[in-house]
């Protein structure tokens, strides 16, 4: 009996430890802690627990749903058994019992009946890739917390859906072609619901109200007026318990500058009426005014209003309002008057910019979408993160979003061993992490930041599209100092692409210039750290981008291009001849083709992904490209995002889908999927770190990790800044760019150089032409699996006229 215990329990055992050893962990989620990185992800709605205002949840636009309970002092996300749920447009809790919350999220309606601390699906529910658009609004009635409207558009109409037992059925209510900007119940009266609907006739936003939960509308002409001529181009809705006849609508047009236009209507009668309340002449429903006391006053304009809004009423005073589009400002008095904060202290638009919102930085980043207010609280969601104020607006909201993890990764890229990073961030910076430096993560320039680049072993170097697209040499005495220069090539509009380094020399790279904007199309190559570049392939007769590059480990002569929509091409050269080596269309069909991995053992051993359709698919060529076969099964119906070959392996590939990691290797017959605990998204970047055997994974919801399937023996791989010497630059630098764990020894053999052994990780040796002008390089790597040796034959090679880098 002893005998079998032990066997149970080992294998118990050995089960536990394989799945602790492949739960996938999200990481570096302290982003605001010392340095100023000016914003870390995106928030659409926000929402506090009316039975306890330290209780906050938080909906993310591609990241799910997270909550504190501590007022922000730490995160938790909370939608792990929701993993579809990415956009979470608006949380409602239930006033009569608060335990009952419902979120309106891109796949449909989801509920918690703890508060917020665990998730389910309700009957409204969409299968990814499948969703519903973005506007999925959702109320409770204060009457029942099992009565819940919700709001959904698909295929270009908008329903308001009812559920009368807790969002375990729906029942249709309303149909509609134009679009449903808000929606909200009476509180305490479910029968009543008002929705903001788009005129059919004018490019106004009507208020409409019913009486028997949406069966019938009608279309109020009082106060605020119906079908009005004037252009609108966003409304929110606003109700309280405070006062359950008191109705809000916020109403704004996005003309520019002096051209912007704001009105807050008040209704005290359930709907029935408005009155104005600001800005402007009352008898004008909408027009611009920017008066002392006006919301628009003092920089604060109304940019990209159909993408951020966010508006509420305070849930215990039902004269406090907030309002944000890219400024926050809040009123005591129903509308009448607005300001940054309630005392008058910060008048200027100057004062709110340079207000000190938290350790690190100054500001509240604009570009809001969420607003909860309940007493003194104040919590605002906009696209840096979660803001809050605990004084009822007499200071201005502090920064609260450090360890969500919220970051929608446009850019993704980090160094071979270390954990440098880069990373673009949609909404936000390209921002830079080095601990020993920095302390964390720093933000450097750009916004809606995108392809973000790390040199694998010169790893101050970094290759970037903030804005522009330039090279950093990053600073390495502090925060401040970082060296720019234009990058020489246009790294493309969001193409989730990285450059590729050359396996035995760290300063040649190959890179698309995308034609988004300058119409080139050409896949370029630089030999000097991207001082220039020259075009190896040009696409400009077709107007077509590479998207993916790869060069083979096996042999370095081998670079492959995935060209849009559906080639392959080749080159055994270098990049100096190419050929077509892509699938037949009667293999992959109408299939789009997108990235690239090659063997590191057989550089005509290629696998090729697709990009966009309802399955992934993988196609695999053992012999160069000239035949291809379906290497798909076992794969889920979701897009591929990315595809790496772990080197060292016996042909083990990771693929990064809309729904996790799949894994396959030499002799499965199928993928299968890898590690537990990711979540819906998007799964662009994956980086392998040998030395800590982790994969690396960059996706539309933060960094996350999980170790590498297998550990496998060390394979040797030498690199260096050049190949050549002359007597003005006699140095070359090598490094280790070998497979093999972080506590690996190295012995380096360099015949005919100075000094001509080392066991250093980084040699630096000099050449003279004395002692020829051709040299092997040899490195032997050893570690607990194992030692392997790599020799380049005539690696180092004299040249007299060529202009070398340094």
């Amino acid at each position: 009996m002893k005998k079998i215990t032990l066997i149970v329990f080992l294998l118990i055992y050995n089960i536990c430890d394989a799945q602790i050893s492949n739960q996938w962990s999200q990481i570096f989620l302290k982003w605001n802690v010392k340095q100023d990185n000016g914003g870390t992800g995106v928030v659409r709605s926000i929402r506090i627990d009316p039975s306890d205002t330290n209780s906050v949840l938080i909906g993310a636009s591609t990241a799910g749903i997270w909550h504190t309970a501590n007022a922000g002092e730490d995160y938790r996300l909370v939608s792990v058994g929701v993993p579809e749920v990415e956009w979470v447009n608006e949380i409602v809790f239930s006033r009569k019992n608060p335990k009952i919350v419902y979120a309106g999220t891109d796949i449909g309606v989801v509920k918690s009946i703890d508060g917020g601390l665990n998730w389910n699906y309700t009957g409204l529910k969409k299968e990814k890739p499948a969703k519903y658009g973005d506007l999925l609004w959702v109320d409770v009635s204060d009457k029942s917390s099992s009565i819940v409207y919700a709001t959904v558009e698909e295929s270009g109409s908008y329903r308001l859906l009812k559920s009368k037992n807790g969002g375990d059925s729906w029942k249709e209510m309303y149909k509609t072609s134009s679009k449903i900007w808000d929606m909200r119940v009476k509180p305490n009266n479910p029968n009543i619901v008002y929705i903001l609907e788009e005129s059919s006739t004018t490019k106004w936003i009507n208020f409409k109200r019913s009486t028997d939960s949406g069966v019938t509308f009608t279309t109020i002409n009082n106060g605020f007026p119906a079908d009005y001529s004037t252009d609108s181009h966003r409304a929110r809705l606003g109700t309280t318990p405070a006062n359950n006849n008191v109705v809000y609508v916020a109403i704004g047009y996005n003309g520019g500058g002096d051209n912007d236009k704001i009105s807050f209507f008040k209704s005290s009668n359930a709907g029935i009426s408005f009155d104005k309340k600001c800005c402007g002449n009352p008898t004008n429903p909408l027009e611009n005014a920017n008066g002392a006391t006006d919301f628009l006053y003092e920089t604060c304009h109304l940019a990209q209003l159909t993408w951020n809004f966010a508006f509420t009423v305070s849930e215990t005073d039902e004269n406090f309002l907030a309002c944000a589009a890219n400024k926050l400002k809040v009123s005591k008095d129903g509308g009448a008057t607005w300001g940054y904060d309630v005392t008058g202290n910060i008048i200027t638009g100057k004062q709110y910019d340079y207000y000190k919102s938290n350790n690190a930085h100054t500001g509240v980043h604009g570009d809001h979408h969420g607003l909860s207010v309940i007493g003194t609280q104040i919590w605002n969601g906009n696209d840096g993160g979660v803001y809050h104020s605990s004084d009822g607006g007499k200071t201005v909201v502090y920064d609260k979003s450090d360890g969500l993890g919220l970051q929608e990764l446009w850019g993704f890229s980090q160094s071979f061993k270390n954990d440098i990073m880069a990373v673009g961030l949609n909404h936000n910076q390209i921002c830079f992490r080095d601990d020993a430096v920095y302390g964390g993560w720093i933000g450097v320039n750009g916004a809606d930041a995108m392809a973000a680049n790390v040199n694998p072993i010169d790893d101050q170097f970094m290759y970037n599209h903030p804005w522009g697209h330039e090279r950093v040499e990053r600073a390495l005495a502090g925060v401040k100092g970082h060296k720019m220069q234009k990058l020489g090539i246009e790294l493309g509009y969001i193409t989730l692409d990285n450059l590729e380094f050359h396996p035995h020399q760290y300063y040649t790279m190959y890179g698309s210039d995308y034609g988004d904007r300058n119409k080139t199309y050409k896949l370029t190559k630089s030999t000097d750290n991207a001082e220039s570049w020259q075009v190896i392939k040009s696409f400009e007769d077709e107007k077509k981008n590479a998207v993916s590059v790869k060069v083979s480990f096996a042999n370095s002569n081998y670079v492959y291009a995935v060209v849009e929509p559906n080639r392959v091409i080749k080159s055994v050269d270098e990049g100096k001849t190419w050929t077509e080596v892509g699938p037949p269309s009667t293999l992959i069909k109408n299939t789009t083709l997108w990235r690239l991995a090659v063997s590191d053992k057989n550089p005509e051993h290629l696998w090729v992904t697709s990009k966009k359709g309802t399955k992934a698919q993988v196609f695999f060529s053992n012999n160069g490209g000239r035949t291809w076969s379906d290497y798909s099964e076992g794969l889920p119906n979701q897009p591929v995002y990315s595809i790496i070959y772990q080197r060292g392996s016996d042909d083990i590939l990771y693929l990064g889908t809309g729904f996790g990691v799949y894994y396959r290797k030499k002799n499965m017959s199928e993928w299968k999927l890898f590690g537990t605990g990711m979540q819906a998204g998007k799964t662009p970047f994956m980086f392998i770190n040998y030395a800590k055997g982790k994969l690396r994974l960059g996706t539309s919801r933060g960094l996350w990790e999980v170790n590498l399937l297998k550990l496998t023996a060390p394979k040797a791989n030498i690199t260096a800044n050049k190949s050549t010497f002359n007597e003005e630059n006699p140095v070359i630098k090598f490094a280790d760019y070998s497979v093999a764990d972080k506590d690996a020894t190295y012995a380096w053999s360099f015949p005919g150089g100075f000094p001509a052994t080392s066991t250093l990780e980084r040699p630096e040796i000099r050449y003279s032409k004395v002692n020829g002008t051709s040299f092997n390089v040899t490195l032997t790597v050893t570690d607990a699996r194992g030692t392997s040796t790599q020799t380049l034959k005539d690696f180092i090679k004299y040249a007299k006229n060529k202009t070398i880098i340094k």
